[in-house]
C-alpha cells in the first residue's frame, strides 16, 4: 500500500478496542475536530507504555482543543490485561493485533533494531534522555508479540477523514514529543 498523504482520505478501517467496542474510523473521526492516531508498536515495548502514561497524563489538554487520541498497538485486550491489569487510560487504545492500520497505512518495520536506532547527535540525545525517563519508571518489558522492529507514525485526521497532518518516523525516536503534538493540533 502507498504511504499516505496530508490531504488525503484517511481509510475507514474497522477496529477493536482495549475496552471491546468495535468502532470504524469514519464513526469516530466525526466526533471531534481532529483525531490522532499514534501508531505504536505493542504494550510490552516499555517507550509505549511510556508514551501511553505521557497522554494519559496530557489528555486533557487534547479534549480541551476538541481532539480525540487513539493509540495503535499490535496487542490483544488479553496481553494488554496480562501485562497492565486492569488498565485504565482516557483514551482508547486500538488492540491491532491483524496488522491492518500498519499495512493500510504502509507503516514499516525495520530490519534490525541497529536500523531503529537514531544516528544524528540530536536523535541520540533524545534517545538517552527518553531512555533514562523510561528506566526511572520501571516498567516491565514483555516480548513475543508484534514487530519488535516496528517505526511508529503520527497521523491527524479531521471529521471528514482528511489526513491534517501525517509522519512516518525515519528511527524509533522520531515523533513529535507531547507538547510538540500540541502545537501540531493548534496549527491546523
Amino acid at each position: 500500500m502507498p504511504v499516505v498523504s496530508v490531504g488525503e482520505l484517511f481509510p475507514d478501517l474497522s477496529f477493536e478496542t482495549y475496552s471491546g467496542e468495535t468502532h470504524t474510523v469514519d464513526e469516530v473521526v466525526r466526533k471531534k475536530k481532529h483525531t490522532v492516531f499514534w501508531v505504536m508498536r505493542f504494550i510490552g515495548c516499555r517507550f509505549c507504555q511510556y508514551d501511553i502514561d505521557g497522554l494519559a497524563w496530557a489528555y486533557n489538554r487534547f479534549t480541551d482543543k476538541d481532539t480525540q487520541v487513539f493509540a495503535i498497538l499490535q496487542s490483544s485486550r488479553a496481553s494488554i490485561s496480562g501485562l497492565k491489569g486492569d488498565f485504565q487510560v482516557p483514551f482508547d487504545i486500538i488492540c491491532d493485533t491483524a496488522h491492518t492500520f500498519y499495512k493500510e497505512l504502509d507503516v514499516r518495520a525495520t530490519a534490525t533494531k541497529e536500523d531503529r536506532m537514531p544516528t544524528t547527535p540530536e536523535g541520540l540525545a533524545r534517545l538517552h534522555a527518553k531512555q533514562e525517563a523510561v528506566a526511572a519508571r520501571n516498567y516491565e518489558r514483555q516480548t513475543g508479540e508484534g514487530e519488535a522492529q516496528q517505526l511508529p507514525a503520527l497521523f491527524i485526521v479531521g471529521p471528514d477523514r482528511k489526513i491534517e497532518y501525517a509522519h512516518y518516523a525515519v528511527n524509533s525516536i522520531d515523533i513529535p514529543d507531547f507538547d510538540e503534538l500540541l502545537h501540531l493540533v493548534d496549527t491546523l
